[in-house]
């Protein structure tokens, strides 16, 4: 049985999630705050969190990294929420966050059918890098900061 949480601080609203999913089979657990949600990754150990990004006492881009790096947790993530801005939607995607849902343009069965797709969708997995002897420049997404990218060098020598 695959496992959700939710961490929704709007109770019916996550009630009525929660309802629906396990209805179509899913086992569920509901958080409304940080301690709970933490504790929740921890021993419930869901294959999908659906994540309500704007929450009181939490700032939502820690959330996702918490999440995704702070535990052992491969949970997939799908941020929940009425922000429309896209760069904010962007910003999070980067920041570890697999897909989202708008809430307000949003049913339980749609809701329903995202996790399925994030639960059937195969992680490619990454390609190997070739070093060849030489300098090797290689750019990646800053750990620290995520809005900027850093590059490194490496000269192989053989």
């Amino acid at each position: 049985m695959k496992k959700v949480l939710i961490i929704e601080d709007d109770k019916v609203l996550s009630e009525m999630y929660a309802l629906k999913l396990r209805k179509e089979g899913f086992e569920v657990k509901e958080s409304i705050n940080w301690l709970e949600w933490l504790t929740c990754i921890w021993e419930f150990n869901p294959d999908i969190v659906l994540l309500d990004i704007m929450m009181p006492t939490m700032n939502w881009f820690e959330t996702l990294e918490v999440i995704k790096h702070q535990t052992s947790s491969r949970s997939k993530i799908i941020m929940f929420t009425n922000i429309v801005d896209k760069d904010k939607i962007e910003t999070a995607m980067q920041a570890w966050a697999d897909d989202y849902l708008i809430k307000a343009n949003t049913n339980p069965s749609d809701v329903i059918e995202k996790i399925n797709s994030l639960l059937n969708k195969k992680d490619v997995p990454n390609e190997p890098i070739f070093i060849k002897p030489g300098l090797n420049v290689f750019k990646m997404k800053n750990p620290i900061d995520w809005n900027d990218d850093i590059e490194i060098s490496i000269n192989i020598k053989i």
